[in-house]
């Protein structure tokens, strides 16, 4: 009987082994999943304070950033309206200096030569003169004109008046011939009001009635004048 009960011993003592091989490769298993989460869990917090510094980092340079940006702009806002003022003050220089085009209402003085005296002398008191020229130009600026051309040719602040035989001269330009045609763009009312006091230009006044010649106005609302068109050096200059 022994003999018999040895095969089914030996059954037993290998399915109870077996069986302990697997209790204790489950009880392995068991042991380790839960060491391993807990690992995976450390990391993963790990990871995300990590995270969360980097993005804190961000966050104060994107702060920073912002505020930068902020002061840019207001310098850049205040650099425009500085340049923009600058830039006025160029264009209202230049148009004053006649260096652009200008155009807005405004007055035409017409000049025309006048009769020779009957007398047969030779003098020129009869024609347009630089000076009469010279003298209206200033009446106008000084009733209010922006910019004044005489024949098309436009005078800045730095004009010279020349003249010899009849023939007047503007700066370095040609001369140029009666009649004479100024117009001056500005303030309309007032040039004209200017133009028509008999206290003004006296000379001129007198030798209109003494040789013929003629001085005419007339107001207009739209009037064009053309850039200088010349060097503004002053080629000479007396005390």
């Amino acid at each position: 009987m022994a003999l018999r009960a040895l095969p089914g011993t030996l059954v037993v003592a290998v399915a109870a082994l077996a069986f302990g091989f697997l209790l204790a490769a489950q009880l392995r298993l068991e042991l380790i999943t839960p060491s391993n989460r807990v690992a995976r869990n450390e990391a993963l917090v790990r990871s995300v304070q990590e995270l969360e510094r980097v993005n804190s980092s961000y966050r104060s340079r994107i702060s920073g950033l912002r505020s930068d940006i902020d002061a840019l702009e207001a310098q850049a806002s205040s650099r425009s309206d500085s340049t923009r003022a600058l830039n006025a003050q160029v264009q209202d220089l230049r148009a004053h200096a006649g260096l652009t085009p200008l155009r807005g209402p405004g007055v035409t003085v017409d000049l025309v030569n006048g009769r020779p005296p009957p007398d047969g002398q030779t003098g020129a008191s009869y024609l347009v003169s630089f000076e009469d020229i010279q003298d209206v130009a200033n009446t106008l600026f000084a009733a209010g004109a922006e910019g004044i051309a005489v024949n098309g040719r436009r005078l800045t602040p730095l004009t010279a008046f020349r003249g010899s035989g009849g023939a007047v001269l503007i700066d370095q330009g040609p001369p140029l011939l009666g009649p004479y045609r100024i117009t001056a763009v500005g303030n309309r009312s007032q040039m004209e009001q200017s133009l028509s006091d008999t206290g003004l230009l006296g000379d001129l006044r007198s030798r209109v009635q003494r040789f013929g010649i003629q001085l005419s106005w007339a107001g207009a609302p739209d009037l064009k004048l053309p850039a200088y068109d010349s060097s503004l050096e002053v080629g000479s200059a007396s005390p």
